[in-house]
């Protein structure tokens, strides 16, 4: 596993992240046909894919791996949180490459998902919060390509009264 690779799921540290490695799917022990396979929706168009759950330590919303053709194209994980279980502070990445709405929950935040497509890379954060939701690595292309291609289809979700954002 590249050192990248697994800092980004061993502790949701994409500093050194420059692009999910052609290999990942052998990587992360992936095999076409697991039984533990689910479907989602990546792209625009939305087109049905399968993913994988991850084991993670570091992801209290869990650690997805997207596959298609027996290749991971975009590695998820949500809602990060340190050793202690606190949620980390928003990376510094310097100038994104495209800012998108961000669905969390019933809630839609405005600019919330920064794209560093030439990286590989979109990060989701709560600004007002200074809070970072999710990761999402994929092979290096344009903020075009992000939506067009590995982006998950965002999915409004409803949750009890009482759950704030965080």
């Amino acid at each position: 596993m590249t050192d990248a690779l697994s800092r980004l799921l061993d502790a949701a540290d994409v500093s050194g992240w420059t692009g999910l490695p052609a290999d990942a799917a052998e990587t992360l022990g992936i095999v076409a046909g697991t039984a533990s396979t689910f479907d989602g929706l990546l792209g625009d168009p939305p087109a049905v894919t399968s993913w994988v759950p991850l084991a993670t330590r570091s992801f209290s919303d869990g650690l997805r791996a997207w596959v298609r053709e027996g290749r991971v194209v975009l590695v998820e994980g949500v809602m990060p949180v340190d050793g202690d279980g606190g949620l980390l502070a928003i990376p510094e990445l310097g100038e994104p490459d495209a800012e998108l709405d961000h669905v969390f929950g019933p809630l839609t935040i405005t600019g919330g998902e920064r794209v560093y497509a030439a990286r590989g890379l979109a990060v989701c954060v709560n600004p007002n919060s200074g809070v970072l939701l999710a990761v999402r690595g994929y092979a290096p292309t344009t903020p075009e390509d992000y939506r067009r291609r590995p982006r998950p289809v965002p999915v409004p979700e409803l949750r009890f009264a009482g759950r704030g954002a965080p």
